[in-house]
């Protein structure tokens, strides 16, 4: 039974961090505020997402925190982005999607710094996999950010 409930609030938080992009995604590319792309989500996407994770609800504080921190510390998290991408790399070159999940990723690691940081890779680099690139970038990347300090 234990496992069971811990099961489901692991599949809370992937949820969540799932929402988390696809509001992001809405909010980016629709011109609307982000409350608006929140009840996009709500209205169109999170049942499905709850059916298919087998959950009833997301978790609601980690996804509070992932969107108002997101526009919040923008700025830090670029830096650190720039700041761990190869000479090869700019910012600019990678996709909406891509860098939403650093962006989140690099919250939960250097800012919200709740969860345990090897789990928190393998989240990231599994969704980044799943929505839009290369995992071993990725997890090379993240793996650079945890280690640089």
């Amino acid at each position: 039974m234990i496992e069971n409930i811990r099961h489901k609030s692991i599949r809370k938080k992937t949820a969540s961090r799932i929402a988390a992009i696809q509001i992001l995604y809405l909010h980016q590319f629709s011109d609307q505020l982000l409350v608006e792309s929140i009840s996009i989500f709500d209205k169109y996407f999170k049942n499905f997402l709850l059916e298919n994770l087998e959950i009833k609800e997301l978790d609601a504080k980690l996804l509070h925190n992932l969107l108002i921190n997101f526009d919040k510390n923008k700025c830090a998290y670029d830096s650190i982005i720039e700041k761990h991408l190869s000479k090869d790399w700019k910012i600019g070159r990678l996709g909406a999607n891509e860098l939403n999940i650093l962006r989140l990723s690099i919250f939960e690691l250097k800012f919200l710094k709740k969860f345990d940081k090897k789990t928190i890779i393998n989240e990231y680099v599994s969704l980044f996999n799943n929505f839009c690139g290369e995992p071993d970038f990725a997890n090379g990347f993240l793996n650079k950010v945890l280690n640089s300090d």
